[in-house]
């Protein structure tokens, strides 16, 4: 699994060395207020001319929505970005993780989870969503996570599964299973271990 994250690193662009990193963090339910604060860090980072963005995550999940407004900043932005769950007992879970599984860089704490991201059967409206319309709702987004795991060569089938199945993964079974990219303690352990490599 290392010498694979180190082959992806080896491909990226542009290089971390003496690099200007921008920490962002989400520790609430994603919302159109955390989209707007994401969107406009990563706008800020581009126009910075930032090495890296360092998205660090705890949250429930949320709406669709905004989840989504925030993946299309991230897949578009010119400078990279590294999710990390973190600190210990933290969790990405929801459209936390579908945000996670976008970003160039997934990384963990130890101590924490991510996955649970089947889509809550309620309608527009408030109102339960009858069957079909669930049916509908799910294969959307086993499609989406699939388009996003096979855009970063993530696992497809365990990114899947926390959509379709709710699975709910810890930091070691998520790098075992070549779902994230490395496990670190801090924000700081990520830029230093990803100093002076390129980030596609």
């Amino acid at each position: 699994m290392r010498a694979k994250l180190l082959a992806v690193l080896l491909l990226l662009g542009p290089v971390l060395a003496s690099a200007e990193v921008l920490k962002i963090k989400v520790d609430a339910p994603i919302h159109p207020v955390t989209s707007e604060y994401v969107v406009k860090s990563l706008e800020r980072a581009d126009r910075d001319g930032a090495d890296l963005v360092i998205l660090t995550l705890d949250t429930p999940g949320g709406l669709d929505t905004s989840m989504r407004e925030i993946i299309e900043s991230i897949v578009n932005a010119k400078t990279p970005v590294a999710a990390f769950v973190g600190p210990a007992g933290s969790r990405a879970a929801s459209a936390g993780f579908l945000i996670a599984l976008a970003c160039d860089v997934f990384a963990m704490a130890p101590g924490t989870s991510t996955g649970s991201a089947h889509p809550v059967g309620v309608s527009l409206t408030g109102q339960a969503m009858d069957k079909t319309m669930e049916e509908k709702v799910t294969h959307d987004a086993a499609a989406y996570v699939r388009s996003i795991a096979e855009k970063r060569g993530r696992n497809v089938t365990m990114a899947e599964d926390a959509v379709r199945k709710s699975l709910s993964y810890t930091e070691t079974e998520a790098l075992d299973g070549g779902l994230i990219d490395l496990v670190a303690a801090s924000e700081e352990e990520i830029a230093s271990r990803l100093d002076g490599r390129t980030i596609k």
